[in-house]
């Protein structure tokens, strides 16, 4: 009871902040909805715990507009909260419910049929050696990206034993649905798949991969015994190593920096670090680094309304084009897919475009 009370406290401030962590949601700029807001929809969860919300569905629509991507987290004055995790238990409300939008819904049908949410996928399992490369939701559709792993890790040197495909995912969509009985199974999954695969390591291209598999899967009490890295940081090693041989090139590039690499990892100097060691000249956007703004995160079902979706992805598109750099690039995949129409690269393929055999 003690905690609940905190939680309630934690809520309460937020719902009567001065709201200036909304000049940093996505979700906000792209529509200017105040409803929108952090603090509305604070006070929003408010009225509804209190039973003072008639329109019980157009709350729990609202609750699957926000984008989830930390930014209020970022900017907020208060140690010790996170806005997500209130508006998450909506989501889960919602689904016990029956009540999330129809956007969301086909993605969990999917999910339930294929195991991943992007339909049917052929399983990869090849290689071997004490470091795994997971091959994701979003990496496995991405040709392109897979064709630029291999080529790097082959000049690397490396024994990796590549995994994933078939009906492999984290569960992230299920999470983000509300749908905590499916991110369990999808949890214990993943647990038993990592433990046959017997690697001491796993690098993962997708960031929230990455956070799922390390931070959320302890809310369901699952432990993954291997030590999780990103890509960024797996290259970031492998350069500082000397395990991969660089031809420089000077051209200019734009780094779109992904939400939860940034907000909840805390990783936006590795791919900064490799952009300069690759001798490229680095333009920032306005928005960038721990100050990034979220490109509306298609596949991981974070936002159940397409239409805003596209709001939030044409206002980072906007924010990306000002810097008129010559190649952009990205180190999260569904970044990559959402943004294409600006030709982005995951940060894999600029490497891949300028390794050669180490002599």
């Amino acid at each position: 009871m003690a905690e609940d009370k905190k939680e309630t406290e934690k809520i309460g401030r937020c719902a009567m902040c001065a709201d200036m962590c909304k000049y940093s949601c996505p979700t906000y700029l792209a529509t200017g909805r105040e409803t929108l807001s952090p603090q509305k929809m604070a006070r929003l969860i408010v009225y509804h715990e209190k039973g003072l919300l008639e329109d019980r569905k157009d709350f729990l629509d609202l609750m699957f507009q926000s984008a989830l991507c930390g930014a209020c987290s970022r900017h907020c004055i208060y140690d010790d909260y996170d806005l997500r995790r209130f508006i998450h238990k909506a989501r889960v409300k919602a689904f016990e419910s029956g009540a999330i939008p129809e956007d969301v819904k086909k993605r969990v049908e999917t999910f339930r049929k294929f195991g991943n949410p992007n339909g049917e996928r052929k399983p990869i399992d090849k290689g071997a050696g004490d470091i795994g490369y997971f091959i994701s939701c979003s990496s496995y559709k991405d040709e392109d990206l897979l064709r630029a792993t291999e080529k790097m890790l082959s000049k690397s040197g490396l024994a990796i034993r590549r995994f994933g495909g078939g009906d492999m995912c984290c569960g992230a969509p299920l999470y983000y649905a509300g749908d905590m009985e499916g991110f369990k199974r999808a949890s214990l999954k993943m647990k038993a798949e990592v433990d046959t695969k017997q690697v001491g390591k796993i690098v993962i291209d997708c960031p929230t991969c990455v956070k799922t598999m390390t931070e959320t899967y302890r809310d369901m009490w699952v432990e993954l015994d291997v030590e999780i890295m990103h890509t960024a940081q797996f290259i970031e090693t492998l350069l500082k190593q000397g395990k991969l041989g660089i031809k420089k090139k000077k051209r200019t590039v734009t780094l779109h920096d992904p939400c939860i690499l940034s907000y909840d990892l805390a990783l936006s100097s590795a791919p900064r670090e490799i952009i300069a060691t690759l001798g490229f000249s680095l333009k920032e956007p306005v928005y960038s680094g721990d100050q990034t703004h979220c490109c509306g995160a298609a596949y991981g079902a974070k936002i159940g309304d397409h239409r805003l979706k596209d709001a939030v992805t044409s206002r980072r598109l906007n924010e990306l084009r000002s810097t008129a750099a010559d190649i952009y690039v990205t180190a999260c995949p569904t970044c990559k897919s959402v943004l294409s129409e600006i030709n982005m690269k995951y940060i894999t393929e600029l490497v891949a475009e300028r390794v050669i055999a180490k002599r």
